[in-house]
């Protein structure tokens, strides 16, 4: 018979096992469909019991929920809300915020989230509500703060407050659907649509003399 872990040992693999749970879970979701997906497949991908998926989520949903928070929220770790503007040159910190969302959210686990969000959302609107809140929310965020310090340098026009920021984000969303349905045969010029996507953006929104 195996002898038992040392204590220390046991908590390090209690604290390692939700993430162990999630990372088997979008694997089967990925593969399966979310719907398709039972708490005893992610148990077995995971080579544990069914029992103890449910002592750590109680639910696909609170699953779901926990690996978009979880994943997504290394992105946001990653993303400074309040940056500081070198040399006061706000289109450089504009341009650098961008492409870091760009290259986050189009080039990580949120596009494997995405997926299932594409294939699902219309018959589970509660997994639009948890991309909306751990993602979208946090994105409009993070532009609300860049928009109030451009605004602030003068180098947005004190009108742009009043936009609507889906305008500035929703490239980014194209971006990664292209990436899931049409990258095989027809790839994406990351660093050409980013460049494109900012010079449209600073052309219409910045204060020119």
């Amino acid at each position: 018979m195996r002898p038992d872990l040392p204590p220390l040992k046991r908590q390090r693999r209690k604290d390692l096992r939700p993430e162990e749970i999630i990372s088997a879970a979008l694997l089967e979701f990925h593969e399966k469909g979310y719907a398709a997906t039972s708490m005893g497949s992610i148990a077995a991908r995971a080579k544990i019991a069914r029992s103890t998926v449910y002592l750590y989520f109680p639910d696909k949903e609170a699953l779901i929920r926990q690996a978009f928070e979880d994943r997504i929220a290394a992105i946001f770790d990653r993303v400074q809300v309040d940056p500081v503007m070198p040399d006061g040159d706000f289109e450089q910190v504009f341009r650098a915020m961008l492409t870091l969302i760009y290259t986050e959210m189009v080039g990580s686990d949120a596009v494997v989230l995405l997926r299932i969000l594409i294939a699902e959302g219309a018959r589970m609107p509660a997994l639009a509500q948890v991309y909306h809140e751990t993602v979208l929310s946090r994105v409009d965020a993070i532009l609300g703060r860049m928009v109030a310090n451009g605004i602030r340098s003068g180098d947005l026009r004190p009108e742009v407050a009043a936009f609507d920021r889906k305008i500035i984000v929703a490239p980014v969303l194209v971006a990664a659907v292209w990436r899931l349905t049409f990258d095989a045969f027809d790839p994406l010029d990351m660093p050409r649509y980013i460049d494109g996507h900012v010079d449209l953006l600073t052309k219409g929104l910045f204060v020119r003399p």
